[in-house]
């Protein structure tokens, strides 16, 4: 393999379907950390080859924090800047309303990153992190010094952990039939585990809602990320599992829905 220049590398990222290509080099050439051409050369292969540049510079971009991401973990999405943004402001609340420092539970935290932005802003904060992916529970423990990070698969157990003010509920909610459509970058980069809700996408809620309601404290908030057309059928089903109420927060230039649940 010969060297490339900076324009043909420029390029090579374009026509692979990148958007910003300039800026994806220039990420690759920080991260490289040392001039060293060849680094940078088989970098840009990898993300032609449709790897996420999050995992091939190990780490991302999530609101104010840069958050390390381990290959073959989930990548955290811009758009999920809302759940962790409610999940702060309901603790900072907790924090003034309450005399014990406020509880967090980050159900299917992936790397980690809804927790860690909770920590920064609401400092004193406790948490809990789980997920059932190992990979992720080790990415997570990185970036979430001081908290509780555990792998489980179901919220049994945590009982002695409880009560919580807030749990923060990213789980897969992309319905099976639909991951054919996802990008290359998350179909073949990423745990399928983290992706596939199931039949409508709501597989994983259905299954985690009940305990939810038990772990939080009265008057307690989930909050639990989901595609605008599946929030009537998550209010339902929240509804059934025992939570009195229910609203929708939305944001456009995020692109995000969350469903904010109160016990």
């Amino acid at each position: 393999m010969e060297l490339r220049e900076p324009d043909e590398l420029l390029a090579a990222l374009r026509d692979s379907g990148s958007v910003f290509p300039e800026r994806e080099l220039a990420e690759l050439q920080r991260a490289a950390r040392i001039d060293d051409p060849w680094m940078i050369e088989m970098m840009v292969e990898r993300r032609t080859l449709g790897e996420p540049i999050e995992h091939i510079v190990g780490s991302a971009r999530f609101a104010e924090l840069r958050i390390a991401v381990h290959q073959g973990v989930f990548v955290p999405r811009r758009r999920t800047e809302l759940l962790a943004t409610l999940a702060a402001d309901l603790l900072r609340e907790a924090a003034e309303r309450e005399p014990r420092a406020p509880r967090l539970l980050d159900l299917g935290c992936g790397s980690g990153a809804i927790a860690a932005l909770a920590m920064h802003r609401v400092p004193g904060v406790e948490v809990v992190a789980i997920d059932a992916d190992a990979d992720a529970v080790a990415c997570a423990r990185e970036n979430l010094p001081g908290a509780l990070v555990l792998r489980a698969d179901s919220l049994d157990g945590l009982d002695a952990s409880a009560p919580f003010d807030v749990i923060a509920a990213n789980l897969p909610y992309v319905p099976t039939a639909h991951l054919v459509h996802l990008p290359r970058e998350a179909a073949e980069f990423e745990p399928l585990l983290a992706l596939d809700g199931g039949v409508d996408g709501l597989d994983p809620l259905a299954e985690h809602a009940p305990a939810m309601v038990r772990l939080l404290a009265p008057g307690g908030i989930a909050l639990v990320e989901l595609a605008p057309l599946q929030v009537e059928a998550a209010a339902d089903l929240v509804a059934a599992a025992g939570f009195r109420d229910s609203a929708v927060r939305a944001d456009d230039e995020l692109g995000a829905t969350v469903l904010v649940a109160t016990r």
